[in-house]
């Protein structure tokens, strides 16, 4: 579903109204609780850096090789920290970035993150994920969202009976969302009325604060009254026609009955079925598809030249190892995996070091001291001194000290897998803090993967939209593809309950995966309007299973949240500005943000973890910022106010 709010009746990008106040303020949508141009501060340094380091003796521990860890690394080493340890507990670098190379095609199996958010498009310079974007020459293209104008989409509800419980459909059939359409029915168009309603109504009014001195008191008043309700609540609750400026920030529910509930349930709010969200904070919906997160998702290509051809980067396809010399894979520069190769391989440039990647940086002793070590978890980080933490890992013969560690992996993983030491709970890891890392919500997600034969949404002929939302255990089916490839079909994707649906399928991902496709097969061939399976055009002998609550370094697809746990979830965001100058600890990664699920939190969060780290240990910034144009989450509670108006 287009927000029309950002997109005119064309598709095309329109600017908004609203100019930001500062430089160092992104312009709308952009992300409601902290508003910082981590764009503007990267781009003014793309030839030199963030900051300087003015004592190279420092030694930094990065713990998790994933996006924000290496991300993390790069700008802390363009910095002049040369003394870096990365660990990982995986076989591999990239984290929940994971594309799974297809033979003979550039399209990846996405097993994790797999639509970009721009904010709202490539070469808005709007984002963190933009800049790196630019930086690497990552190529992109439309992703087929349901519903979206990029491709035909297929609902199947009620056994093909649609949606009307009351009047069923004489024989099955799969309804059909025409890109350049609107709803196939009525009642589909009811719900998305309802919802476009609502959210141009946000959209409208909050673009016209975004950016300016009030928008923080403004974005108060709106979590004062949704910060108590789950996004189940917020589909219930009465609508409002237009908003009323004399009640700032209440914008009014969705107002549907239950059958339109269901609905939404299923078809979803652009990219997919949001009910397995029915029952977390729907300040997380505001947050994400309100403000840019769901808009104009892209698929990532990888590293492609202006005329189309593939131009991977360094080590591509080379024997590639760890500090440990245990061979790893190589880089693919194809996907969204791209982001983290081109983090770790490419050349980085900078008046401190020499036009040298973190990999070349880790073979190349003496000038740096860089290392990976690969399947080598960290189990206990304690602290002795201020500047002086130490780390005791799997893989490494004794513990390590260091002057600041950066903590990447998700919550889930930090409890179970590592003990905290010697911090002092007042004033380096308070109560809140730890409270929040163990009663954070991480969601379980599974993905079902085949490569196709060919595109069977462009053959002449062949009736099968490329996307298909139902309400059976596949959810959602996506096939796409990038350049001239055949493409892969995601044949079930799932989340929360529909996901742990499959997790005692974990042992028999051939099984799980057959049994999907002979499903979704089952539903094409019963469809009046359809009675073709899709199955001749797939690859049936490669299929591609994860569950990723089933795996230990991560225990969960994406971070949520319940409602009331504004406090909870702010006690993560604030740590780097609290605690990190006493404690040496760094937070960063998506487990501490509010928007989880998207890489680009990832990527904010590790900028902040660096920005701390240059200020705690005496480093100088450079290019005209200073650390106090860098703004501060406040101490706001929405315990202790009620809403204006």
């Amino acid at each position: 579903m287009v927000n029309k709010a950002l997109f005119g009746s064309s598709g095309e990008y329109r600017e908004p109204a609203s100019v930001p106040s500062t430089p160092w303020r992104f312009r709308w949508p952009n992300t409601a609780d902290f508003n910082f141009n981590y764009y503007h501060l990267l781009e003014i340094n793309k030839n030199q850096s963030i900051g300087c380091n003015n004592n190279p003796q420092i030694k930094v521990a990065i713990i998790g090789a994933g996006i924000a860890g290496l991300t993390a690394a790069r700008e802390l080493f363009r910095c002049g920290y040369t003394n870096i340890d990365i660990y990982e507990a995986s076989h591999r670098i990239g984290g929940r970035t994971y594309s799974i190379a297809v033979e003979g095609q550039h399209t990846v199996l996405e097993m994790g993150a797999m639509r970009m958010p721009f904010f709202p498009a490539p070469g808005s310079r709007n984002s963190v994920l933009d800049y790196y974007r630019e930086l690497f020459q990552i190529t992109t293209q439309p992703f087929p969202d349901p519903g979206s104008s990029i491709a035909d989409t297929g609902i199947y509800l009620n056994n093909g009976c649609g949606p009307d419980t009351q009047n069923p459909y004489p024989k099955p059939r799969l309804d059909i969302w025409q890109k350049n359409g609107g709803p196939p029915n009525p009642l589909f168009k009811a719900v998305y009325d309802k919802w476009v309603h609502f959210a141009d109504m946000v959209t409208s009014v909050c673009q016209e604060f975004y950016g300016q001195d009030g928008w923080e008191e403004f974005w108060h008043n709106v979590v004062q009254y949704y910060w108590d309700k789950n996004f189940r609540e917020l589909v219930y609750m009465a609508a409002i026609d237009r908003y009323d400026p004399s009640k700032p920030g209440y914008f009014g529910g969705l107002g549907m009955n239950e059958a339109e509930s269901k609905l939404f349930y299923t078809i979803g709010a652009g990219d997919g079925g949001w009910g397995a969200f029915y029952d977390i904070s729907c300040l997380y919906p505001m947050r994400t598809l309100l403000f840019g997160f769901g808009t104009n998702h892209q698929l990532i290509q990888g590293t492609f030249d202006g005329q189309g051809n593939f131009a991977p980067g360094s080590q591509y396809q080379q024997r590639t190892t760890d500090s440990l010399e245990r061979e790893f894979p190589s880089p693919g520069y194809v996907g969204v995996q791209t982001f983290a190769e081109c983090l770790f391989y490419q050349p980085v440039t900078s008046e401190f070091v020499e036009n040298v990647s973190l990999y070349e940086a880790s073979k190349t002793k003496g000038k740096y001291d860089v290392n990976l070590y690969l399947k080598n978890p960290v189990n206990r980080i304690k602290y002795l001194d201020r500047r002086n933490v130490e780390i005791t890992s799997a893989n490494l013969e004794s513990p390590r000290n260091y002057d600041l560690v950066i903590l990447t992996p998700t919550t889930w993983a930090t409890e179970m897998g590592m003990a905290f030491e010697g911090f002092d709970p007042k004033t380096q890891l308070p109560f809140d803090v730890t409270y929040s890392i163990k009663e954070s919500h991480w969601i379980s997600s599974c993905k079902v993967f085949y490569p196709l034969k060919e595109r069977y949404w462009e053959i002449s002929g062949c009736p099968i939209p490329q996307l298909i939302s139902t309400d059976t255990y596949l959810q959602g089916v996506y096939g796409y593809a990038v350049k001239n490839d055949p493409g892969v079909l995601l044949v079930s994707y799932t989340w929360e309950d529909d996901a742990n649906k499959f997790i005692a399928e974990s042992d028999r991902s051939e099984q799980l995966a057959k049994q999907c496709l002979d499903e979704l097969d089952k539903i094409l061939i019963e469809c009046e309007n359809i009675k073709t399976p899709v199955s001749p055009y797939v690859d049936t002998s490669r299929p591609a299973v994860i569950h990723w609550a089933k795996m230990p370094n991560y225990r969960g697809c994406a971070k949520l949240y319940r409602e009331m746990t504004w406090n909870d979830d702010y006690a993560l965001l604030r740590y780097n500005q609290k605690y990190s100058a006493n404690s040496g600890l760094y937070f960063a990664g998506e487990a501490f943000s509010v928007e989880g699920g998207w890489t680009e939190p990832a990527l904010r969060t590790a900028l902040d973890a660096v920005i701390h780290a240059i200020a705690n240990t005496d480093g100088t910034f450079l290019n005209g910022f200073e650390y106090s144009d860098y703004p501060k989450y406040d101490d706001w509670n929405p315990f202790d106010r009620k809403p204006k108006g």
